[in-house]
């Protein structure tokens, strides 16, 4: 690895470092939150809709939205309000679901509403979509256009509204007519942010000249970035705004374009309105509404054009079906700091492109709701290959819930990896042996280092899937520049993490892969057996099947550890980074609760452990200075020193103690060094394999 991709990953460590926090106490766990009401009020003009929010919902429970004034504002099934007539309404918002049998209502609030005259008619003629790939799906809570229907036989069509696209507005065969000004609330359709390109017809018989403008005015979400901190505190509902001018003479149809080019990120209330001068009654005859990220940009084609390789779609296939028919299916990502979901969002870390693409799944694929679709998020920051291997058991396997391993497994190392082929190459076919469709994710990340091209050669070994969202931006956005500012976390790609919009764009890339493979024919699965496939490193079978141990592992339940005693890494170590998604109901959950730790006080007595394997690895926390080095004996043989680096960030550091193609009993004896007896160290887990 060059210098300088080493000094851009130390950047970034010590930037995630910052974000994650140096210090907490993982004694201490957060239920997770209710749902409660966001939206307390609402202005609107007559005609006018804008969505009630509502914060942390839950999947399997109902709202509802009464009006106690239906003639003045009147609410959908979905939280839409709509201004009727001038006045003041309450619209009481509720949650209803079943506990023990019982059905249960709980009051969320009230959302006072003020509806103004606002002069505007005709507010949302019907918007018809242009055509569009049938890659392209999914997000918007509360999409413009009416879902296509799921699952019609031969064919293949997104069920939820792409992040961008064009819309036709359907305005009858002789136009729609308005008095002074025309509105068109496009709702969630520039929460990604990026460029709005409208064209419109107009037509105006007042006998002279008039200026027509055109502009759109949202709520996005703001905040400030000190250094690599959000301030907290910073972050508020700010409204945007632009518009441009044009002249439209009188008893001609006059076609204009405007391009709004810097509508910000996290804007969820987008409306259009189009206006005469003095108010003037006039005639639109077309409208078109064309959106993208970014300029040189062809969102549809970028995604179409993310889909690197297309493997064998026995397995995957397989998955889909079973998600149809109501069968339950599982999707885990297994991955680093971009899977975990750093700087995914501002306002949830369901915004992260894993989390996005299963809801888009279960959204298209699954029955009824899709409940019978189950998630697994096992991204950590900084995780390699080797750290990979040794969570897998843990933090995958572990944690299915319907059936032994999961239907779909989603890998994403290429950013984090060094000379970790053999173990990344391993996690393959340790899912594969066990019936689980591999899909090799590639996710953009500015830190320098990415094995796209090294380890799509070992998908190819295997024929799978895989998607590379970086290849859709070379071959279908031309500004590299302007596709950066949108695409990741703060300005020019600082700290090399994808934000909101990033997230999404993955997310697409995926459910493209998805469509894809809907609309093919089915294939017979190619891998009857694993080991008959010769892998691209020998060294790759040593790591297979390997299984977490840590401090709560009871060794009478394993058949590989006989002995084992901490010694004086009998500690607990609350210096840990946390998880930035809830996981087992913990929100905040550290990264390894159950770890060995030396302390201050510990003393010197060693960690030892008898144990039968073939490969053993070592997981430990680099936190730089104050820490102390730690050796590791095997079978009386000085065999590693584990030490700290400058820069270390509380991450995970991985050295592979044993390697070896045959397993055997092993005495592992690990002590502080000589002179750092009284100072910290911290062993996260231990992985072998037999």
């Amino acid at each position: 690895m060059c210098n300088k991709s080493v000094k851009k990953i130390v950047c970034f460590f010590m930037a995630a470092a910052m974000m994650v926090g140096a210090v907490s106490d993982i004694n201490v766990a957060t239920a997770a939150k209710k749902a409660s009401l966001k939206t307390k009020s609402l202005t609107l003009n007559v005609g006018q809709s804008k969505k009630i929010s509502i914060k942390n919902k839950v999947s399997k429970r109902t709202y509802t939205f009464t009006s106690n004034k239906k003639k003045v504002a009147k609410a959908s099934k979905k939280g839409k309000i709509t201004g009727v007539k001038k006045g003041k309404a309450n619209i009481t918002v509720k949650e209803t679901y079943k506990k023990k049998g019982k059905k249960v209502t709980r009051k969320l609030g009230v959302c006072k509403v003020v509806v103004k005259n606002g002069n505007i008619q005709n507010n949302n003629p019907s918007i018809t979509p242009a055509p569009i790939p049938p890659v392209v799906t999914p997000v918007p809570t509360q999409p413009v256009v009416t879902p296509t229907p799921t699952n019609v036989p031969g064919e293949v069509k997104p069920t939820v509204v792409p992040a961008y696209e064009k819309k036709v507005f359907d305005m009858g065969q002789s136009g729609s007519e308005y008095n002074g000004t025309a509105y068109f609330s496009l709702e969630e359709s520039m929460l990604y942010g990026g460029i709005c390109e409208v064209t419109v017809k107009v037509r105006q018989n007042t006998g002279t000249d008039k200026k027509f403008t055109v502009g759109y005015e949202g709520e996005y979400l703001y905040f400030e970035v000190n250094g690599a901190y959000i301030d907290q505190s910073s972050k508020r509902q700010e409204t945007c705004s632009g518009s441009e001018e044009f002249t439209a003479g009188s008893g001609v149809s006059t076609e204009q374009t405007i391009k709004f080019s810097a509508v910000p990120k996290y804007t969820n209330d987008f409306n259009i309105l189009i206006t005469c001068e003095d108010n003037s009654p006039f005639v639109i005859e077309s409208m078109t509404v064309n959106t993208n990220p970014c300029e040189s940009a062809e969102y549809s084609e970028m995604v179409s054009n993310s889909l690197l390789a297309n493997g064998n779609n026995a397995r995957i296939k397989r998955a889909i079906e079973k998600a149809k028919a109501g069968e339950d299916v599982t999707i885990a990502y297994l991955g680093g700091s971009i899977t975990e979901g750093f700087a995914a969002s501002e306002t949830k870390n369901s915004d992260c492109y894993a989390e996005t693409s299963y809801r888009q799944f279960k959204q298209t694929f699954g029955k009824d709701g899709g409940d019978n679709v189950h998630f697994i998020n096992a991204g950590m920051s900084g995780t390699s290959s080797a750290l990979g291997i040794i969570r897998y058991q843990r933090d995958v396997i572990d944690h299915v819930e319907y059936g032994e391993v999961p239907d779909i497994l989603f890998i994403d190392f290429a950013v984090n990896d060094g000379n970790d082929a053999e173990t990344y190459e391993a996690i393959i076919r340790t899912a594969l042996s066990q019936g689980t469709a591999v899909v090799l994710m590639f996710v953009l990340y500015t830190g320098g280092c990415n094995h796209e091209k090294d380890y799509s050669q070992i998908g190819e070994i295997y024929d799978l899937y895989m998607v590379s969202p970086g290849q859709g931006q070379r071959t279908a956005c031309t500004d590299k520049k302007a596709f950066d500012d949108w695409f990741y976390w703060m300005e020019n790609g600082g700290y090399g993490h994808p934000d909101v919009g990033g997230h999404r764009y993955m997310a697409d890339c995926i459910m493209n892969m998805f469509n894809t493979i809907e609309a093919e024919g089915d294939e017979i699965d190619n891998i009857s057996d694993v080991l008959s496939i010769t892998p691209s490193n020998s060294r790759s079978n040593y790591f297979m099947g390997m299984k977490t141990l840590e401090s709560n592992t009871d060794i009478t339940k394993t058949d590989a550890v006989s002995e084992l005693n901490p010694g004086g890494f009998s500690g607990t170590d609350k210096g840990q980074p946390k998880l930035q998604y809830i996981k087992d109901g913990v929100e905040g959950m550290v990264w390894f609760p159950n770890e060995w730790a030396h302390t201050a006080s510990s003393g010197s007595d060693s960690f030892t452990m008898k144990i039968n394997c073939s490969t053993l690895l070592m997981a430990y926390k680099q936190a730089g200075s104050g820490f102390g080095k730690a050796e590791v004996y095997v079978d009386g043989k000085l065999t590693k020193t584990l030490s700290n680096v400058s820069g270390g960030w509380n991450n995970a550091v991985i050295d592979k103690v044993i390697v070896s193609d045959s397993a055997s009993e092993h005495d592992i004896e690990i002590k502080m060094a000589s002179g750092d007896e009284s100072k910290p160290f911290t062993i996260y887990a231990i992985g072998y394999s037999k």
